[in-house]
């Protein structure tokens, strides 16, 4: 694997077995990831984008085991994580974070700003109470707070002040590779853009490796290098930014696109419209599982599922059609 490599997810599955309501019921499976692959350069950022409920957060905590996956591989910084000791496993997840998207929910609410912050160093055993002390001021300065905010709760702050507090615990152990789930989301739409460029100016500074997760295009856009486009826990399209936005190429692609609002009437937008909805995880469709749906489906795409074929540089789709 090469060195420049962060971080390198091979045919990730992840499957969940449902209780069943009775003893005589057929036991179900929730098919959430299915043989997803990708790989993220170091101090780069990928991005995965979808509607809701394609796997995109399943993708993210079965990287970070925090969901253990059915199968697959998962290499961070050229070591595979997936059969690691538990032991070996917690001393590598001081360099892999997470960035919720609910700040509040994600912090305890009992618990100081400071001590937030502090509550990676203190599991992990990092300095001694002087150094966390001083290491949680540092932080919150970096994030846009005062060290003096460190005495506060969080029902004190704004949803965006929170969600800086929760940045700055993920920096706190020296996270060198960094999930960010759906982190402005739950924010006002005039306080996302200070939190995009504190990410962008935290990478930039720390050369952070980012996992961005997202619905939104706009967002996706602003901040990836290279994107994967989900659905029902296929990547359907994975490319550059520049490539991916310049030749979409896969319908779902040019659906999520064309519901994207620009006032440039010189951008040709398709006007293809979905049908049908979403199908279950639990009984996914055969073949390619966009098929159901899809505006140019053929005979094959029904039982055939497609792999993702190289068709420019840095640009590949999944579809059964040639």
């Amino acid at each position: 694997m090469k060195n420049d490599v962060a971080l390198k997810v091979e045919n990730l599955f992840t499957h969940f077995k449902l209780k069943r309501p009775h003893i005589f019921a057929q036991e179900q499976t929730v098919y959430a990831v299915n043989d997803v692959t990708f790989e993220i350069k170091s101090g780069m950022t990928f991005g995965l984008v979808g509607e809701s409920g394609c796997g995109k957060t399943t993708t993210a905590l079965s990287v970070l085991r925090l969901v253990e996956p059915t199968a697959g591989r998962i290499y961070f910084e050229g070591k595979d994580i997936t059969r690691i000791h538990p032991r070996l496993l917690q001393k590598q997840r001081r360099y892999m974070q997470i960035i919720f998207q609910d700040p509040y929910s994600s912090m305890n609410p009992r618990a100081t700003a400071g001590d937030i912050v502090a509550a990676p160093l203190t599991i992990q055993n990092i300095g001694s109470p002087t150094k966390r002390s001083e290491k949680v001021s540092e932080l919150l300065m970096q994030v846009g707070l005062r060290p003096e905010h460190r005495a506060l709760y969080p029902h004190q702050f704004s949803g965006g002040q929170r969600q800086r507090i929760c940045i700055a615990r993920a920096l706190a152990s020296g996270a060198r590779f960094v999930v960010c789930d759906e982190p402005v989301s739950a924010l006002d739409v005039a306080i996302q853009a200070q939190i995009l460029n504190l990410l962008i100016r935290l990478q930039h500074q720390f050369r952070l490796t980012y996992l961005f997760i997202s619905h939104d295009v706009g967002v996706i856009q602003h901040m990836c290098d290279e994107i994967g486009v989900m659905y029902l826990g296929n990547i359907v399209e994975k490319a550059d930014r520049r490539s991916l936005f310049k030749n979409v190429i896969h319908p779902y692609t040019q659906a999520l696109l064309s519901a994207v609002p620009t006032v440039d009437i010189n951008v040709k937008r398709s006007r293809e419209h979905l049908k049908g909805d979403v199908p279950s995880p639990i009984h996914p469709p055969s073949g390619c599982p966009f098929h159901t749906r899809c505006p140019q489906t053929e005979t094959q795409c029904m039982t055939k599922k497609p792999e993702l074929r190289k068709i420019l540089p840095d640009h590949h789709r999944g579809l059964s059609i040639s």
